[in-house]
């Protein structure tokens, strides 16, 4: 899906030249920075008294990562743009009965769509956007608990690829003709989990076949970087 949404951009990017004969700006923008997302965690929707259903993996988490984005403009304030970006989370904390849990994310957007943006001879240029496309998720919980001297370790892994959508804007600061700096782009960026089926490694390696609900999940996503 990615490749083919990158694709158009390039058609459209070839395309657009002819559309700026009185315009400075390039036709082609390609952003690249630091990512933070604030991703929902697993809700209590789940089985009540679920191994997993717990605060810790409930609360909202914060994933780092990257982000680069390329948009090819028809218009001086009209483009097509196509997103990428990763982020990884990863979380070790004590439990209420003496044992740990630990989490991982690794969350991967591709997302394409429309551009709105203020170009021109001003420093300050916001843009806003609506885009569409699939969050690929990769995520590990486990936690230990004692057990008769010794201790006892559940744990599950589970990756899925689903339907994302993402709504936002920002603003550039233009430094020259060819470099600006995105201070800002926010994002809120939900992902639409579809119901599922994990194993849960348990006692004596037993494993369990665990089913989850299917849930919006909802996330918000801040960048910021250089654009050329």
């Amino acid at each position: 899906m990615h490749r083919t949404l990158l694709a158009l951009i390039v058609c459209l990017a070839a395309a657009a030249p002819a559309g700026y004969a009185q315009s400075d700006e390039s036709p082609v923008e390609f952003f690249a920075g630091y990512t933070n997302l604030q991703s929902e965690g697993l809700p209590n929707r789940n089985t009540p008294g679920w191994l997993f259903d717990n605060g810790f993996f409930r609360n909202r988490s914060t994933s780092h990562g990257a982000n680069v984005a390329l948009s090819g403009f028809a218009t001086n304030w009209f483009s097509l743009t196509g997103d990428v970006s990763f982020n990884r989370q990863s979380e070790t904390a004590a439990n209420s009965i003496g044992g740990e849990d630990s989490a991982r994310t690794d969350t991967y957007y591709f997302l394409g769509g429309p551009t709105w943006k203020i170009r021109g001879a001003g420093r300050f240029q916001p843009f806003a956007r609506v885009m569409a496309g699939a969050a690929h998720t990769r995520f590990r919980a486990a936690t230990t608990v004692p057990s008769g001297g010794g201790t006892t370790t559940s744990s599950f892994r589970v990756g899925s690829t689903d339907f994302a959508a993402s709504v936002g804007g920002g603003f550039d600061v233009r430094l020259s003709d060819h470099a600006k700096l995105r201070l800002l782009q926010v994002d809120y960026a939900p992902v639409f989990l579809r119901d599922r089926t994990v194993d849960v490694l348990g006692n004596n390696g037993v494993i369990t076949p665990t089913d989850l609900e299917g849930q919006r999940q909802d996330n918000l996503r801040f960048s910021f970087g250089v654009v050329f």
